[in-house]
């Protein structure tokens, strides 16, 4: 992606209203576009001269002022720029940025159809700046009216503000098969807290994974820089990131706890685009790639019939409460393995191992036991072990020629996370669920979700 430079430098004035007009939300036209903004205050009186201001520069348009909303006309630009408003003499900022791009649509697949839940927001605002085919619809409900769904072309179902998206994934989820979409969920109650960093961060190629993996080997001179960022899901279930994050995903993928092929894909992102859209080309590109990867109909995609086995502690002392992820994955098998049992060629024929250390060590003498020595003889690269916990009991197993200062095995397919605490972090069991679904591990439903599914049980 090729950047341009970034149009974050404004000039903003040093008034007493600009905190107040940084707090306001961003707001997005298109050139010749006619625009109603609120006034920040609203006792600015009419007869007081207004201007948009962008690189220090004074833009006299046409304005009208009434009831504390301004009208006008949205000046041409040939690349997106961000504008301010002042009036008087001492050029006082009355209004949150907004960005005007040229009177130009982006580059759009027709094949693929979008449909957006919950505007106006920032995304009914910037599709309609950048030309972006969108049919939008205020409620859920209104998406079972009328012939607007193409079943011919794969379709992502957008949805934009908090109360469109329910109380949870599951309930969407719903209405997404119904019309055959897939999901993008851009904001949610379910959401974790807002976070404001210490300082912006930027999200560069190194952080792509999943769908988007393919853009690690571009190099960006101008990345996009986010000051908030919402905590993930916190929802026990298999997921796999898009964008990481320092400690959490920044856009995930979470995979329909129906483990059905023809489940719709489910992509929740954390970032507020709306901060960079239009300031940095690259964030632009980048949310444009993450909308086409999202409208994708997934082929292919596998079952999550993986099986695993937990070396220790046994199955029954492990505790929901303070080990969520792992008792997930365990309620999964015992079901699978109930549907079907094991076989005896079953050892090497599992998708991981898992020695789990954190509620206590095993007895002195486990890792000279047969099972242990029948795993020894199946971890490798793709049939991995991986090891929760530490504990100084693991000297004594030499086969695993472990390096307890680095935390680390010199054994092939030896994974170790060393922390103790339980229960685990958010940032933990995120990193459990991601490990558990690139084994191809099921985790299960809640007993909330079998409950709702078997409603005489």
């Amino acid at each position: 992606m090729k950047a341009y430079a970034c149009l974050s430098a404004i000039l903003f004035f040093a008034a007493p209203w600009v905190a107040q007009a940084e707090d306001s939300p961003v707001r997005f036209a298109r050139s010749g576009q006619r625009v109603s903004l609120p006034l920040v205050r609203s006792d600015l009186r009419a007869v007081e001269p207004l201007a948009l201001v962008a690189f220090g520069r004074r833009w006299d348009l046409s304005m009208e002022l009434k009831d504390g909303v301004v009208e006008f006309i949205a000046p041409k630009v040939r690349v997106p720029v961000v504008f301010q408003f002042v009036t008087g003499p001492n050029a006082n900022v009355y209004f949150s940025a907004i960005v005007i791009y040229p009177e130009r649509d982006v580059s759009w697949n027709k094949n693929l159809q979008l449909v957006a839940v919950g505007g106006p927001c920032w995304f009914d605002q910037w599709s309609d700046a950048v030309g972006l085919p969108v049919t939008k619809f205020e409620y859920l409900i209104a998406l079972r009216a009328g012939n607007w769904r193409k079943p011919d072309k794969p379709g992502l179902l957008i949805v934009e503000k908090k109360r469109a998206a329910g109380a949870g994934p599951v309930e969407i989820e719903r209405v997404a098969a119904e019309h055959q979409l897939n999901l993008l969920v851009l904001d949610a109650d379910w959401f974790g807290k807002i976070r404001t960093a210490e300082r912006e961060f930027a999200v560069m190629p190194k952080q792509m994974a999943g769908a988007l993996a393919d853009i690690q080997g571009q190099n960006w001179v101008l990345p996009p820089n986010f000051h908030q960022y919402a905590l993930p899901w916190k929802e026990i279930t298999n997921r796999r990131a898009w964008i990481a994050g320092p400690k959490y995903p920044l856009v995930e993928e979470i995979i329909s706890r129906r483990n059905d092929a023809e489940s719709p894909r489910i992509v929740l992102s954390y970032l507020p685009w709306q901060e960079q859209l239009g300031r940095c080309e690259v964030a632009d590109e980048l949310f444009l790639r993450l909308l086409t990867e999202a409208v994708k109909r997934e082929t292919g995609r596998p079952s999550l019939s993986g099986r695993w086995r937990l070396l220790y502690p046994e199955a029954k002392d492990v505790k929901a409460a303070e080990c969520p992820v792992l008792a997930a994955a365990l309620h999964a098998m015992e079901a699978k393995l109930n549907d079907d049992p094991p076989n005896a060629t079953d050892n090497c024929e599992i998708r991981a191992y898992v020695l789990d250390l954190r509620s206590g060590p095993p007895p002195p003498d486990f890792f000279e036991s047969p099972g242990i020595k029948t795993a020894e003889g199946c971890i490798g690269k793709d049939l991995p072990l991986l090891i929760l916990g530490d504990n100084p009991l693991l000297d004594t197993w030499k086969w695993l020629k472990l390096d307890r200062g680095h935390h680390r095995s010199s054994r092939s397919g030896v994974l170790w996370r060393p922390d103790d605490s339980l229960p685990p972090s958010l940032k933990s069991q995120l990193r459990l669920m991601q490990r558990f679904t690139e084994w191809n591990i099921f985790l299960g439903k809640s007993p909330e979700e079998e409950n709702d599914e078997n409603p005489d049980n």
